[in-house]
């Protein structure tokens, strides 16, 4: 897959949202590299997401039994897993040495180091750890014994266009000497009354020497009485927006940026320098880790770390303007140039990312689009593609990726799940169970859950091959991202509302050049009929490519309006027998039917026809493809009991030698001009007399009274127990026979050669044009 990334965090923090969260999604951008963002208490949406992303970072996620099921599901998709944290919540011994601990209420404290053990465990359940420092790095590693990675905070779009703009009206706006020092420090948190004191002394004794200084504070924080008698030079203000946080800042002449000294804090992140620098401001701040990395004492700042140096460097800056105009200077240009977000970007994600797999060079992804796959292999278009997808991943410079559908009762109307099946990666979406008629065409939201995989998966081109209830939005979405595609003709889907072809009755229209006038008298809407045809034809008409399984197929849409050169057939392939396969002996003649209890197949004909024949040593065998799910769809009642009926369960692909090796004759009559017919097929390799009705594309390879009987497409089922009663007639002549034209027959191998040729052959015309 293409490598992009999920991030899902805590978001209820602003200033974490900000600068690990939102931050981090446009770093990644800087670097090409997609990034998604998720609540992780939106457990399903980030379980959804997680299907189409092949990194994932849990930034401040506990491990509490929804993240973990998370994080498993991560492992299971084998999604690389990274922890990430800006402080230190994982670790006991480091977060009690900050004093700020002591001034929770009980119950608040008993909160915090009961979310230290979860922080710690869903450190220990993710591959790596990410950290704003090298400090909170080094304690991540010393925890798992793994690596860590650092990725500091940095400036972004949003806090660089607001600079900006704070800058150009502070330049425009003409301004008088400056008579008053604001002194402005900022408290993201409730928990910084102990940092505060680191420069409380200095602070007081500043403001009691000059009585033109002033503090601003932002944010909450519970400062000593004495400062009372400068109640007048003292402005508070509540947790603002960041935009107005940051023209209270710039609206100061000093930031200040205490830290109590203390392995928690050597962890925390250099934010407040950032946030000055970038508005023009000049720091003075505690040596805290991150700060030394940042600031070159006296250049672009100053450090502090005792009671004396917090009074020099602040009464320096108070004293001397130029000073200030100075550092301030070199602090921003210092900040544009380390933490611009390009800088972090390339010279910390970039690193994080290339250790990842790229797209390698050389390599074809496709991507098959197919209703049903595996496990739920169902009909003769799921075959093809199952098939299809196993061949093609055999190819050493091809990757297969499926979108399918899925259900199950408790999952959310088109959540994803991703799973391996076949050789591919396969991407199901949950297909909703109350849908309109509209739905089946065309289905907005299959179509973006669609988009989603082309983004993850990013194929060279896509096949549509059965999309029936997943709808024509995925051709439109292949479009809208530059992806060409091809789609198959898999039955009469894309030229009649009825899909078969087959009216209300039950029977078969026979028309060959679709007519809307004979559809409005057939269909239950004119209107939708109309609107349906519409969309659709859209559909094939943008397509780059059409794939016909049939001779038959392909001339039944040029008569409506497709040409020769559009589309392309490949007929489909079948399993040949082992060869060890032979036909057990039996004394009676074993007529087989696989179609199911359905009318269109022609279920109640063969009963009427097997029924109306006498006692002659025959037997029906009946495939109930319902069997396999716990309830049989077959009813023996009302059949003759003069001659055996035996029903079997359905017969995969890998049991198929079994069932035809237990018969004789292939009963096939469809009631519907078939696109293909893979059973039919499947009975000619294994020298298995077919007896059909003139079913389109099923009878292609029938030769009539060499390998096989055709018959009329009718309710008649005399026709049918007349091509029975010539079979029992001529018996002895089944013990013998073998079928001489199976080599017309396509294997699975041949028609994947084929179909990966053909589509190699639409991706060079593509890059061509």
């Amino acid at each position: 897959m293409t490598p992009r990334v999920l991030i899902v965090a805590e978001m209820s923090i602003p200033q974490c949202k900000k600068y690990r969260v939102t931050q981090k999604a446009e770093l990644f951008s800087k670097i090409g590299i997609e990034a998604s963002v998720v609540d992780w208490t939106h457990s399903d949406e980030a379980r959804t997401l997680l299907q189409t992303h092949s990194i994932v970072i849990f930034y401040r996620v506990p491990a509490v039994p929804e993240a973990i099921l998370l994080i498993k599901e991560a492992k299971r998709l084998g999604i690389h897993t990274f922890w990430e944290v800006d402080d230190l919540i994982f670790d006991p011994e480091g977060y009690l040495s900050n004093k700020n601990i002591e001034t929770l209420s009980p119950g608040d404290r008993k909160g915090v180091l009961e979310g230290m053990r979860l922080y710690r465990e869903a450190l220990l359940l993710c591959d790596e750890g990410i950290a704003s420092t090298k400090a909170l790095a080094k304690a991540m590693s010393e925890v798992t014994n793994r690596n860590a990675v650092i990725v500091e905070n940095a400036l972004d779009s949003d806090t660089i266009l607001i600079a900006e703009r704070i800058r150009k009206n502070q330049t425009a706006t003409p301004k008088e000497p400056k008579q008053d020092i604001t002194i402005v420090y900022g408290s993201g948190t409730k928990t910084h009354d102990i940092d505060f004191l680191a420069a409380s002394d200095a602070l007081f004794n500043v403001l009691s020497e000059r009585s033109n200084v002033k503090l601003r504070i932002i944010g909450s924080l519970n400062i000593e009485s004495r400062f009372n008698i400068f109640s007048d030079r003292i402005e508070r203000f509540s947790f603002v927006s960041f935009d107005r946080y940051s023209q209270l800042v710039a609206e100061a002449d000093i930031s200040i940026a205490p830290l109590e000294d203390s392995v928690f804090n050597d962890a925390k992140s250099n934010i407040k320098f950032l946030e000055a620098s970038v508005l023009g401001i000049p720091s003075v701040c505690s040596p805290a880790d991150a700060f030394r990395t940042a600031i070159v004492d006296g250049e672009n700042g100053f450090l502090a770390a005792d009671t004396a140096q917090w009074q020099q460097k602040l009464l320096l800056l108070v004293d001397k303007p130029n000073l200030r105009r100075e550092m301030a200077h070199r602090a921003l240009e210092s900040v544009n140039q380390a933490y611009a977000p390009e800088q972090i970007a390339h010279r910390q994600l970039a690193p994080l990312i290339g250790r990842f797999q790229q797209r390698k060079q050389g390599i074809t992804r496709i991507l098959f689009a197919n209703v049903y796959f595996s496990p739920q292999s169902f009909g003769g278009a799921t075959i093809i593609a199952e098939e299809m997808a196993q061949r093609l991943a055999r190819e050493e410079d091809v990757e297969i990726y499926i979108f399918t559908s899925w259900s199950h009762d408790h999952a959310s109307n088109y959540d994803l799940v991703r799973y391996s099946a076949k050789g591919a990666t396969v991407f199901a979406a949950k297909v909703p169970v109350v849908r309109t008629r509209l739905m089946d065409i065309k289905d907005d939201n299959m179509g973006q859950a669609f988009a989603d995989v082309l983004n993850a998966v990013q194929p060279d081109i896509v096949q549509l091959h059965s999309i029936q209830t997943l709808g024509v939005e995925l051709g439109a979405a292949c479009k809208a991202a530059g992806i060409p595609y091809t789609i198959t003709l898999h039955d009469a889907w894309w030229l009649c509302e009825r899909q078969f072809m087959v009216t209300g009755e039950g029977k078969y229209c026979f028309q060959t050049r679709i007519d809307p006038n004979v559809c409005a008298k057939c269909v239950p809407d004119k209107s939708f009929n109309e609107h349906r045809t519409r969309i659709v034809r859209k559909g094939l008409a943008e397509a780059q490519g059409l794939i016909s399984p049939s001779d038959y197929f392909k001339k039944l849409h040029m008569q409506n309006g497709l040409s020769d050169e559009q589309i392309f057939v490949n007929k489909n392939g079948v399993k040949f027998p082992f060869p060890t396969f032979t036909r057990k002996p039996s004394d009676h003649i074993r007529f087989g039917y696989v179609g199911g209890s359905t009318p269109i197949k022609g279920y109640d004909l063969v009963r009427e026809a097997f029924s109306a024949l006498p006692e002659c040593g025959i037997e029906l065998v009946m495939v109930d493809n319902t069997l396999n799910s716990g309830y049989s769809s077959v009813n023996l009642k009302g059949l003759a009991p003069h001659n055996p009926v035996r029903v079997v369960p359905a017969y995969t692909q890998d049991s198929i030698d079994e069932f035809f090796s237990g018969i004789d004759v292939l009963l096939f009559p469809s009631q519907w001009k078939e696109s293909f017919g893979l059973t039919v097929r499947e009975a000619l390799l294994r020298d298995i007399w077919v007896i059909a009705t003139d079913s389109g594309g099923a009878v292609e390879d029938l030769i009539e009274g060499e390998n096989g009987n055709i018959i009329p497409i009718s309710p008649d089922s005399s026709h049918l127990r007349a091509a029975m009663e010539k079979v029992i007639d001529n018996r002895a002549a089944l013990s013998s026979y073998v079928n001489p034209y199976k080599d017309r027959i396509q294997s699975f191998d041949g028609q994947a050669d084929e179909l990966y040729d053909y589509l190699r052959s639409l991706l060079r015309a593509e890059q061509q044009r």
